[in-house]
């Protein structure tokens, strides 16, 4: 009997790990996914400067890479992502137009931004809310991922803000704004390390920093500070998770 309930036991604990590296695997997936959207509207945004498009084209096969950890993790959960993923991959280009510059097709422009909803629903249906800070630092990477992605998106789109409906309101700048703060004001209220809680509160003043601009998607000029500034917090965040993990 006890070898059994052991066993049982060990059988929970195996599935429980799997969803874990699973939840991880959709994350990273999603941040990815994110960073290369900011790149490939960069891209855009500065009529073409090759900087972006290689950083997009890096973004695109990380995130491709996680989507297959994913599918192999949870081939059930992925088979939707995946399909959208590979069906709309292909079409992802502009179109040059003299005098206008790099155009976004609108078919092109829509399936990208629905498949990042899609991908950023899944992960609200599936991550716990009571997450270790491992897991709490690749939540905050992703907000502030996918609140740029979204302000990228819309200040290339023709009608900006006027161009988001009612199907893309999964992703809420503001709501995940007011969440990424409250997540930081508790960490820092932890018992860190003093590397970790200087990293959390340049964390938070990068962020305070390039806020306005994330969620107004006003002003041309902020587009090089959103992307640096986010691109910083990205790193200090992984660098923290690298560490946290060598404690």
């Amino acid at each position: 009997m006890l070898i059994a309930t052991r066993g049982f036991t060990f059988f929970i604990l195996l599935i429980l790990s799997n969803l874990v590296f699973a939840q991880s695997s959709l994350t990273a997936h999603a941040i990815s996914v994110s960073q290369s959207m900011s790149a490939f509207y960069m891209y855009s945004l500065s009529d073409g400067d090759g900087r972006y498009k290689t950083d997009y084209e890096k973004y695109l096969q990380e995130a491709g890479q996680h989507l297959l950890k994913f599918e192999k993790q949870d081939s059930l959960s992925a088979t939707e992502l995946k399909n959208q993923w590979d069906k709309f991959l292909p079409y992802l280009e502009f179109e040059y137009i003299d005098g206008a510059g790099y155009i976004v097709p609108t078919a092109v422009r829509l399936q990208y931004r629905n498949y990042l909803s899609a991908v950023y629903k899944k992960i609200t249906e599936v991550v716990n809310s009571e997450t270790n800070l491992s897991e709490q630092m690749q939540l905050m990477s992703l907000s502030v991922e996918v609140m740029s992605a979204r302000f990228y998106d819309v200040s290339d789109a023709m009608y900006g803000a006027m161009s988001i409906s009612s199907n893309d309101l999964t992703i809420d700048p503001p709501k995940m704004a007011n969440a990424l703060k409250l997540r930081l004001a508790k960490i820092q209220q932890m018992n860190l390390s003093p590397e970790l809680k200087k990293a959390f509160s340049s964390v938070k003043r990068k962020w305070e920093f390039i806020e306005k601009s994330v969620l107004d998607y006003k002003g041309d000029a902020a587009y090089l500070l959103v992307y640096y500034s986010k691109r910083q917090i990205s790193k200090l965040l992984k660098k923290s998770r690298v560490a946290l993990a060598g404690v």
